[in-house]
């Protein structure tokens, strides 16, 4: 996922990034973007106004300054210049970036980890640990259940996949099956 983000948003992200670390308010303004994020999911109207083209830009701007009322300074300047220069919808971008440079700095490993059936809160912590052995990284995980591998486990980090699911083992042994020739006459 966070090799699909547009360049621009990174653009957007590191000079967030840069300033917030600058300001020692990096881990603020992570929390405060992903709030913004959440409160405009939640209020379908704000966000349908705020992607209206037909609403004036100083309307807009009001709404922003609203709901960034009690978020920090740098965020709310941040999204103002992303809907000054029409770049608002890109948001969702920006905040996955920034917050990959926010756990770069903290030396902690996004993972996203899919399984067949919900992992427990002892095999989840086993994980965690383990990752963290294998990357020197504490592992911030990232739980989703997908019943269609059958079992074993799917981690995506960083744009890598490391894909240890029963249901690929299963597909690598039907395309060795299908591929194989079988030995004729005198070879068998």
């Amino acid at each position: 996922m966070a090799d699909l983000i547009e360049a621009g948003a990174r653009v957007y992200a590191e000079a967030l990034f840069r300033a917030a670390e600058q300001a020692g308010k990096v881990s603020e303004v992570d929390h405060d973007l992903s709030d913004f994020l959440e409160s405009l999911a939640g209020e379908r109207g704000a966000l349908r106004s705020l992607l209206n083209p037909r609403l004036p830009l100083e309307a807009k701007r009001r709404i922003v300054a609203a709901m960034l009322e009690r978020s920090q300074p740098l965020l709310r300047n941040a999204v103002l210049v992303l809907l000054d220069n029409g770049r608002l919808p890109m948001l969702g971008d920006v905040a996955t970036a920034y917050a990959e440079l926010a756990a770069d700095q903290e030396n902690i490993l996004d993972v996203e980890v899919t399984t067949a059936v919900e992992l427990g809160e002892a095999a989840t912590s086993a994980l965690e640990r383990r990752i963290q052995e294998a990357t020197g990284q504490s592992a911030r995980l990232s739980a989703h259940v997908d019943p269609e591998i059958l079992g074993g486990l799917v981690l995506r980090a960083r744009g890598v996949l490391l894909d240890a699911s029963v249901r690929r083992e299963l597909d690598e042994i039907r395309e060795v099956m299908i591929n194989t020739p079988l030995p004729v006459g005198s070879e068998a």
